[in-house]
């Protein structure tokens, strides 16, 4: 029992993510301080929606140290201010709110300007009752099918009408073992025939069902149908009845016949032979009977909500809770119970646990991380994507479900609402002549005249797919994005998205290219196509061998022996190198010119449907040893790489990365490359030779 107790209090203060909001009696969980209501609306249901005062308390943490200003005043380890020179590491944070209508902190610092808080530097070590557990088991349980619950609180997917497409041996099998109708199973089964398929059984074969086994791992039905989830399928349905299932999916993953027929097939073999023995003979009239004594139609066949519940205990449903879980869920029912107002955010987190919207959008995944998600998107836009099936890269295989207007609409204001922002379409952008369209969509391109950076490069613009690596569509991105956010992202990216490869091109706000890139994105469909994916773009502009002038030519390309994040730099002179972003290394350097194009620039696959990469001008001087060029302690272990930009300083890129939690920067020239480390508090091997310890220190590698 000891060892119990102190592995309990040793959970209770680890370390968990976001903030406490402490307001009088009132305690809740937070993923951050940032918050905008409306009138009628509070934090938490048990607030009043005006007049509230509290405080969000926790840590922050903190990478780099120096000197940070905030939005707001706070207290940090106790003293009070916006203004704070903070080292590395967590602080304890205490943040008052005085009844404000809104909070969006944000900080900045001299190696970045404003920009809102990441959620990833909140965290508290107090433990926070949320009701998640307390929701699960109402929800399990299937409470509100009887029972009136306020909409955001039913986490349930409904019990599926009776009678149901289900097979007879399968309905017998399941009730054998279904709150405590096992008795009577027989007689149910015989009460509840399955509904004939109005479809013909579909005709497949092996070639079918290896597509359709493809598509549940690649669509993402398997993010909520794992493996080995769903056995009985087979046994379940007939194909037929299957297929019409997935049909009316909700919500509905837009299938066509042809996916239909692929997906019914491939899970007409999950089978269970123990659910296809044949049932016994059942009294029809008996299991309708037993059906009124079990309650069966509250869940299945629901009417009229009775009032709200009012105990933590159930004579129809066994829910096998403990004394302990009745306690949640009776102090969880009085929450909603003694409710004083309406709480969109505190609602947010169930809504979208109760969509599984985090089985496909978790970090590092394939479908974008949803943090900052409503500061990024314009309202509209969410609402066209999630109800209105408006989709901007249709041939990923991953594929985003179409809902219900009347389901989602309280969450798309709640996932901008928790940035601390009114939901709308942002700032306006600034006013532009018709002639920024032009030379906006001269700098998308690969024409040097028009001083194209060659975004086309990596990006798609309508139809036309980008040259290289694929990025997200920009023709009519300003229909998408907020105008605040594709500013903050143009002039750094990787503070906002750490390890992208996108390059920062620009510097402060004032930077021209920035609101003409925007006026090309806005002229919509009707934009013409920027130069390079014609040939006679490649004619008249000469892109296919890029040439170095006064500075060096930066090029996001694909690249020989590289990973698809290679980026390939022309020095003037006739020294070129290849850095490659994916494995935060530079890789090699060669002498004579500087790319071919030409092989690339009109074709994405070669004969052997391989990606064709830019061809060398010149000869190879120099490639990176195969141990990587900087090793951690007196191991000499590789560190954690993480690529973070780059940035133009005279003429030529410098890279930045970190190496483990330490902050690089690297430059490369002809005869030499150059890192600079922010600060080493171990030993450091760069090429073999040990670095001294301190801050800003500089080493220097030879290149032929």
């Amino acid at each position: 029992m000891m060892r119990l107790a102190a592995l309990t209090l040793a959970l209770s203060c680890w370390p968990q993510s976001g903030l406490v909001g402490k307001f009088g009696a009132v305690r809740f969980a937070a993923d951050s301080p940032n918050y905008y209501l409306e009138p009628g609306e509070s934090l938490h249901p048990l607030m009043p929606a005006s007049g509230f005062r509290g405080t969000f308390e926790g840590r922050l943490r903190v990478l780099a140290g120096g000197e940070y200003e905030f939005s707001r005043p706070l207290q940090l380890d106790g003293a009070s201010g916006t203004h704070f020179k903070l080292n590395a590491g967590d602080h304890a944070l205490v943040i008052p709110v005085n009844g404000e209508r809104s909070l969006r902190l944000e900080w900045k610092a001299p190696a970045f300007d404003w920009e809102p808080v990441p959620l990833a530097a909140f965290s508290r070590t107090e433990a926070v009752e949320t009701h998640t557990r307390a929701r699960r088991l109402v929800a399990n349980a299937g409470c509100a099918n009887c029972h009136s619950l306020p909409a955001s609180e039913a986490l349930e997917r409904p019990a599926p009408a009776l009678p149901s497409r289900a097979n007879r041996n399968w309905t017998y099998r399941f009730l054998q073992t279904h709150h405590g109708a096992g008795s009577h199973a027989a007689d149910l089964a015989a009460a509840v025939p399955p509904i004939p398929p109005a479809r013909k059984e579909p005709k497949i074969n092996e070639v079918a069902i290896g597509k359709g086994g493809e598509l549940f791992g690649t669509m993402g039905c398997v993010q909520c149908h794992p493996s080995g989830s769903l056995p009985a399928a087979g046994s379940k349905y007939s194909l037929a009845a299957l297929a019409e299932v997935l049909e009316s999916h909700r919500p509905s993953m837009l299938l066509d016949s042809g996916e239909v027929t692929a997906l019914a097939a491939y899970l007409s073999r999950q089978r269970d032979a123990a659910y296809e023995a044949a049932a016994p003979a059942g009294d029809a009239a008996a299991g309708t009977a037993a059906m009124r004594t079990l309650s069966c139609a509250g869940c299945h066949q629901p009417g009229p909500k009775r009032k709200s519940v009012t105990a933590a205990r159930c004579a129809v449903v066994a829910t096998k809770w403990t004394a302990a879980d009745q306690r949640l869920v009776a102090d969880y029912l009085g929450t909603l119970r003694a409710s004083v107002s309406n709480a969109p955010l505190y609602s947010a987190r169930h809504e979208l646990e109760k969509h599984r919207c985090s089985a496909c959008h978790a970090a590092g995944a394939e479908a974008p991380d949803l943090e900052g998600v409503g500061a990024k998107l314009k309202t509209s836009w969410l609402e066209k994507v999630l109800w209105g099936k408006a989709r901007i890269r249709p041939g990923r295989e991953m594929r985003m479900p179409h809902f219900d207007e009347s389901t989602m609409r309280p969450l798309v204001a709640a996932l901008v609402k928790r940035e601390g922002l009114a939901p709308g379409e942002g700032i306006t952008p600034p006013a532009f002549e018709a002639t920024a369209r032009e030379h906006g969509l001269g700098l998308f391109g690969t024409n040097s005249k028009k001083r194209g950076m060659a975004c086309i490069g990596c990006h798609d613009w309508g139809k036309n797919k980008a040259l290289g690596e694929e990025g997200p569509q920009l023709m009519a991105a300003s229909e998408r994005l907020r105008y605040e956010w594709y500013e903050r992202w143009m002039r750094n990216p990787a503070r906002i998205l750490s390890g992208t490869s996108m390059p920062s091109y620009f510097g402060g706000k004032a930077d021209a290219r920035i609101p003409l890139l925007w006026a090309a994105m806005d002229w919509g469909v009707k934009a013409p196509i920027p130069d390079g994916f014609q040939t006679s773009d490649l004619e008249v502009s000469g892109e296919a061998k890029p040439v170095p002038g006064k500075d060096a030519v930066v090029i996001r390309w694909d690249m020989p022996e590289a990973t698809p994040a290679a980026i390939a730099v022309g020095m003037p002179g006739g020294f070129s190198y290849c850095f490659d972003a994916g494995q935060v290394k530079l890789l090699y350097a060669w002498r004579g010119g500087f790319l071919d194009l030409s092989g690339t620039l009109l074709r994405k696959t070669d004969s052997k449907r391989l990606t064709p990469t830019a061809a060398l001008i010149g000869d190879i001087v120099w490639r990176a040893p195969a141990e990587y060029p900087v090793l951690f302690g007196v191991e000499k272990r590789i560190p954690a790489r993480r690529f973070r930009g780059y940035k133009l300083v005279n003429g030529a890129p410098e890279f930045q990365y970190t190496l483990d939690a330490v902050s690089v920067r690297e430059s490369v020239a002809a005869g030499g490359r150059r890192l600079t480390f922010d600060e080493i508090r171990e030993p450091v091997f760069f090429e073999g030779k040990p670095v001294p310890l301190g801050k800003n220190v500089t080493v220097e590698g030879a290149l032929p």
